[in-house]
């Protein structure tokens, strides 16, 4: 993948999961990875390629709630259209379906420009729980069970990785660029998409949560 598919754009964001955060989160401590537990973790994170690679054509809905600062959250929509390969689409509503921002061929359109845009296939990593595509990572460490893989995609951007060395499922996401510093966390199910993404971008001091409410695949079949 190329810097410029990497880069952070100051923008609206039609997927909803870049948002904001005052605080920055406590750092986590990964010890140094033995052999077997680096092979594991690499393993962990090809399980989480072909995971993502085998994602089906589909639409995806989301409750969403976005918040700035200490706001109180605001409850809104996103609708998600994806090709098998990137997000095609992205449509994020606020309350009573007023339109915060729409990503759609390529261009966004939006009445919040405050937000983060990340391009097409960064966007897929982010929803399809940091499955991060087209550059091998190195294995910093493991915590508590959990393994932390960076990434050095080129450019100022850098990518990192926390996975469960047990299930294999994402735990966390964090992509630093020249225009933003987001943190994405995952919770519930991967099946095969996460059942919850919660983000926040320090810069803007924005945050969504995001709860998968309903998949639908390209032949018409419908999950959750």
């Amino acid at each position: 993948m190329t810097p410029g598919r990497l880069r952070l754009f100051a923008a609206a964001l039609p997927l909803a999961v870049l948002a904001a955060c005052a605080t920055t989160r406590p750092a986590r401590r990964f010890s140094p990875a033995s052999d077997a537990e680096a092979r594991e973790a690499l393993a962990a994170w090809r399980a989480s390629l072909e995971r993502a690679d085998a994602l089906p054509a589909s639409r995806l809905l989301y409750d969403a709630r976005m918040s700035r600062g200490g706001a109180p959250a605001v409850p809104g929509t996103l609708a998600v259209t994806y090709d098998g390969r990137a997000v095609v689409t992205a449509s994020l509503t606020g309350p009573f379906g007023a339109r915060v921002a729409e990503y759609r061929d390529g261009r966004l359109t939006g009445e919040d420009r405050a937000a983060l845009l990340i391009q097409p296939q960064a966007m897929r990593a982010v929803l399809a729980g940091g499955a991060w595509p087209g550059v091998a990572p190195s294995v910093v460490g493991v915590d508590a069970g959990q393994a932390r893989l960076d990434f050095e995609p080129g450019g100022d951007a850098r990518v990192s990785v926390v996975l469960d060395l047990a299930t294999r499922a994402p735990v966390s996401l964090e992509v630093q660029g020249p225009d933003g510093h987001l943190f994405v966390d995952y919770a519930g199910a991967a099946d095969p998409w996460p059942a919850r993404v919660d983000a926040r971008e320090e810069t803007t001091d924005r945050r969504v949560s995001l709860k998968l409410l309903a998949v639908e695949n390209a032949a018409g079949g419908s999950g959750r």
